[in-house]
């Protein structure tokens, strides 16, 4: 009785607390082992199943009585602790279950510490003796990985940075975007749409010569390709801003700056003729050409005929001029690049060379090497008609006597820009007499005009201001001794007035020698071409009239 209490005392005893190095390794080794045995066992099967079943298997076999019920064994005590009840006379059987029972405990002793008493038991894979246990190897059918996975998750010390958000890469984008304006767009809204910098939008609204086209240029519907880096920094914008020109814009500095390139198109030679039936636009229209190109005829000519006096039923004209194309579809009318009017018999002709253009944008020239461009031009304002001449008797219409009319009058609605008829410096501003508002402008030594009966001047220039042929100075009106809205023009040398309509006006510039030689060689080719038309086109002309008569 005495051993059988030993025993009971023995196996109530409290376990041994595991020291710290016991508690680490419970940390450090047993999830491992756990984790890697619900791998390959029953969650069902005890801490303990393998053990006791062997420890049974072995001792029935040698002692069969020795076998144990379930029934004598306390479930209440817990995991790691059994109530064993043995027959006191069997002392074989009692020390197989002394040995079993001490193994059992030094395993609980590993398995479990304090706070583990009540968890719940681990199934453990037998191990094998000649494993390094320094170099654990994957579980067999899993990678490292995997089993690293197990171990962070049942120990839970899995990185820290596993919980942190993880940084997605922003999709790939091309360098060039296409950014379309909408309706209300400034350029920084249809930046910020496009994750384009806020800043650079600014900078380039705001460049000093075509920062316009960003602001008030705009409208819906514009396109633009923009080059960006990977924070949205501007690198390069192209702006189409017609068919035919493209604003790029590109860095420069602290800011950018702005060019405007002509599109890559097609160049191919055109040309109309036409005779003077009704007027010149009208019978121009009929011929093919647009309103803009019948504009430019007017200013190519208009230093040697008057449009509005000069021009007679017959007269003919012949135009070569450029037709641009992109993608074999015709987008716009070029320069004109020839041209010959037979004006009552007199053949004026112009050659468009660019490559000598002076100071004032000379850019046509008559075959013999000439500006078409003369130092003064013959009327300083587009008028309806000539309301009274040059006379030096003329009968004042409201002074009632005979006065001289040292100039021209040219009738225009009240508001009509005039034009400075040449390049010069303005000495005289303000009103006078019978003149009304008046602008005196002296030329050189020998040369100056007079403008009068103006409405308003022009802001930009007073006493003393510069002026280029073609700038505006004032207003048609009709102050001082006037009947009727008209420019008074007069035209002096050395101080006496010359009649404006048929003064001999100082010759144009020849070309500079040095580009003779290649005007030449450029100008043959569109001077032979206009004899052809001119030629082909008399003989329509002659055909029709034979055919009519």
């Amino acid at each position: 009785m005495g051993k059988i209490d030993t025993d009971y005392l023995w196996l109530h005893e409290q376990p041994r607390t595991p020291s710290r190095l016991r508690r680490l390794a419970l940390v450090l080794v047993i999830p491992l082992i756990g984790g890697t045995a619900w791998l390959t066992a029953s969650p069902q099967s005890t801490l303990f199943d393998s053990t006791d079943s062997q420890t049974a298997t072995n001792e029935s076999e040698s002692t069969p009585s020795a076998a144990i019920a379930a029934s004598d064994v306390d479930a209440s005590i817990g995991p790691g602790r059994a109530d064993v009840h043995t027959p006191a006379d069997d002392e074989d059987t009692q020390n197989a279950v002394s040995a079993a029972d001490e193994s059992s405990q030094q395993a609980a002793d590993i398995a479990l510490s304090d706070t583990q008493a009540g968890a719940a038991a681990v199934a453990v894979a037998p191990v094998d003796p000649e494993r390094d246990i320094e170099s654990p190897q994957p579980l067999e059918g899993t990678d490292g990985t995997a089993a690293a996975g197990i171990v962070e998750s049942s120990t839970g010390l899995a990185d820290s940075t596993e919980n942190e958000p993880v940084q997605v890469p922003k999709a790939a984008r091309s360098d060039w975007r296409e950014i379309t304006i909408r309706s209300g767009d400034t350029l920084s809204i249809a930046f910020n749409r496009n994750d384009l910098s806020y800043a650079d939008s600014l900078k380039i609204a705001h460049m000093p010569q075509h920062g316009r086209r960003f602001t008030r240029g705009l409208r819906a519907g514009d396109t633009m390709q923009v080059k960006a880096d990977e924070n949205g920094g501007v690198l390069a914008v192209d702006f189409p801003i017609d068919p035919l020109h493209t604003l790029k814009v590109r860095p420069a500095g602290d800011g950018f700056s702005g060019e405007m390139q002509l599109t890559d198109v097609e160049h191919r030679n055109a040309y109309a003729t036409g005779t003077i039936d009704t007027s010149f636009y009208v019978d121009a229209l009929e011929s093919g050409l647009s309103d803009r190109q019948i504009m430019e005829l007017v200013k190519i000519f208009g230093w040697d005929i008057d449009f509005a006096l000069d021009i007679r039923p017959g007269d003919r004209f012949v135009v070569v001029y450029d037709e641009l194309y992109k993608d074999g579809d015709k987008i716009a009318d070029g320069d004109v690049l020839a041209a010959s009017f037979i004006n009552r018999g007199r053949d004026v002709r112009a050659v468009r060379y660019a490559e000598a253009g002076d100071d004032q944008g000379t850019v046509y020239y008559s075959p013999e090497g000439r500006a078409m461009k003369k130092a003064f031009i013959r009327t300083p304002v587009d008028y309806t008609r000539i309301s009274s001449g040059f006379s030096l008797s003329r009968n004042h219409p409201i002074l009632n006597r005979i006065r001289r009319h040292e100039g021209t009058d040219y009738a225009a609605p009240s508001g009509t820009p005039i034009k400075a008829t040449g390049n010069g410096r303005i000495v005289f501003r303000g009103r006078r007499g019978g003149y009304g508002n008046m602008i005196i402008i002296r030329h050189d030594d020998h040369l100056s005009t007079r403008y009068g009966h103006m409405s308003s001047f022009a802001r930009d220039y007073g006493v003393g201001s510069k002026v280029r042929q073609g700038d505006v100075i004032g207003y048609v009106g009709m102050s001082g001794l006037a009947t009727g809205p008209h420019l008074h023009y007069e035209f002096r040398v050395d101080g006496e007035p010359k009649d404006p309509e048929r003064v001999e006006l100082p010759k144009a510039l020849p070309l500079p020698g040095e580009y003779m030689a290649d005007f030449r060689k450029h100008s043959a080719p569109l001077l032979t071409q206009l004899d052809s038309l001119t030629q082909t086109d008399v003989a329509r002309a002659n055909t029709d009239d034979n055919a009519s008569n």
